[in-house]
């Protein structure tokens, strides 16, 4: 019996991929006031975007441990091996939540196979990584071999981001007030990445959108291999505009136009804010 791909809904990934290699995705949660959505079900993109723009402050909170067991359970039952993929532990703590309903649901189900790997990537890069294990799940890969795949595509995939307002990041506890208020003044915009242990870290900054597009596009002729053909994936935060920019942009600079555009996570998006940009490639062939 193939192995089944399921993943959360951190994941961007185009639902046309989804359905052709059978990506279950379980939804985190969003909050506004006393109102709790699942992500991707209740609520969607637009909305969250529109209602941030107009100052509604939303919370997330992780996929609860019963949500888990109940998903990996249901696979036990009917005997099919299920591998979940993560996404950062260095962002959340998904991760860890599922790893204790893994065990508790093993312990229930002795002859169960139920994998779970922290990717350490989050967005269109975890979607990047779920579509290639994804892929070779339904050409029929074994456990071990899926998780040796995935453990392979999260030491090369790269994450690059900015954001328009700095007031995100300081609710988030990534900047203080001060530096916040003073960046947005002078129109200053931060470079970030996600490190190798999956956390978000802050590699530079420009003042003024085009110079760090540029600092964006040229880290990434740096970073990764053969920018002029290897696929990317760019997103953004309900400003296609600078989207726009961004891939023409970039295709100038390498005559590359195998580009996914996509919209940010909300559950992800309501921590970067609206007009954040980002983007996802490799440093190396994967498979």
């Amino acid at each position: 019996m193939k192995v089944q791909i399921i993943t959360d809904s951190a994941c961007d990934m185009p639902e046309e991929k989804q359905k052709k290699y059978h990506i279950q995705i379980l939804p985190l949660y969003v909050t506004q006031d006393e109102t709790l959505y699942r992500d991707g079900i209740d609520i969607h993109p637009d909305e969250i975007y529109r209602k941030m723009a107009e100052g509604v402050v939303f919370k997330t909170s992780q996929i609860p441990y019963t949500d888990y067991f109940e998903c990996f359970e249901a696979y036990a039952k009917k005997g099919q091996p299920v591998l979940y993929l993560s996404f950062s532990s260095g962002l959340s703590g998904t991760f860890q939540t599922a790893r204790l309903a893994q065990r508790d649901v093993m312990e229930k189900y002795p002859g169960a196979q139920i994998g779970v790997t922290d990717t350490k990537a989050v967005l269109a890069g975890l979607g990047m990584i779920v579509e290639i294990v994804g892929r070779a799940a339904a050409m029929g890969a074994d456990m071990e071999s899926l998780i040796a795949l995935s453990e392979r595509c999260s030491k090369h995939i790269h994450h690059i981001f900015t954001v328009a307002d700095l007031e995100y990041l300081y609710r988030g506890g990534r900047l203080n007030k001060g530096t916040a208020l003073i960046g947005n003044a002078l129109k200053i915009r931060p470079f970030l990445i996600v490190d190798p242990n999956g956390e978000l870290k802050q590699i530079g900054k420009a003042r003024g959108e085009k110079r760090l597009l540029k600092m964006m596009i040229a880290y990434m002729g740096e970073n990764g291999y053969d920018m002029t053909k290897q696929p990317i994936c760019v997103e953004h935060a309900a400003d296609l505009d600078v989207a726009e920019e961004f891939i023409k942009m970039f295709k100038k600079a390498y005559d590359n136009t195998d580009i996914t555009l996509m919209t940010v996570a909300p559950v992800i998006g309501t921590h970067l804010g609206p007009g954040s940009l980002t983007a996802y490639f490799f440093d190396e062939p994967v498979e």
